[in-house]
């Protein structure tokens, strides 16, 4: 009798806690409007990245019962440039299609999270320079690191030394992880024109990806195509 009158005003209490925080949560932000939303995910990407000409806007449900759950009809982000620990991504469009927000998140924390999103079409450029930036960044047993877009296809050359020569080349295409990371495969290596073995191989290119983690990007969008261009590589989703 005692364990279940203890669970009965555990549960009273649960109820109790689970009401104080939607009043709480209530009175910390009160309503929610589509203008909010977009101050607060204006503020929390300038926050986070640095970015040139950032355009966002929300656009809500008729409704404005959805707009009260952070449901909204579409949300577009774009920007100039977007960087973010040496990873910088230019002429960004994103628009998400039917996106709910965790509202309290964004609210009470300033944290942009989705919850949900039925489409998101995203696009955005890598320049080559900016790509060279993040190499030097890179933690590497390779110095002077640099790559080359040749004929549609990534050039990396550098110093690295294995058996008596220096010299490293590696030719390759990249690839699409889990729709999110961009990742350089190599289809030639070599060391002095000597082929490089498979073991150091895998070692370097373990060190080199990803290049680019997309789920750092607002929205996180799902990368679907990589197209590689003269100087720079075109992301879409």
């Amino acid at each position: 009798v005692n364990m279940s009158a203890n669970r009965a005003r555990l549960k009273s209490i649960a109820v109790v806690l689970i009401i104080l925080t939607a009043i709480v949560a209530s009175v910390a932000y009160g309503a929610v409007s589509a203008e909010g939303v977009r101050n607060r995910i204006s503020r929390k990407i300038r926050e986070r990245y640095q970015v040139k000409n950032l355009v966002i806007k929300v656009i809500p449900f008729e409704s404005d019962y959805w707009t009260q759950r952070g449901r909204f009809r579409s949300i577009l982000v774009s920007a100039d440039k977007m960087e973010r620990k040496g990873i910088a991504i230019r002429n960004i469009y994103m628009k998400g299609f039917d996106v709910t927000l965790d509202i309290p998140q964004l609210y009470a924390e300033g944290d942009v999270e989705t919850k949900s999103r039925k489409k998101v079409v995203f696009s955005g450029r890598i320049y080559k320079d900016d790509l060279n930036k993040l190499l030097a960044l890179k933690k590497m047993p390779i110095k002077n690191l640099a790559v080359d877009f040749v004929g549609g296809k990534l050039v990396f050359t550098g110093t690295y030394r294995f058996g008596f020569g220096h010299s490293l080349r590696m030719v390759g295409k990249l690839s699409i992880e889990e729709h999110r990371k961009i990742n350089f495969v190599a289809t030639a290596a070599s060391v002095n024109g000597i082929p490089l073995p498979a073991g150091p191989l895998r070692m370097l290119l373990n060190k080199i990806n990803p290049l680019v983690d997309c789920q750092t990007i607002p929205l996180k969008p799902r990368v679907d195509r990589i197209e590689i261009k003269d100087n720079y590589i075109l992301i879409k989703g």
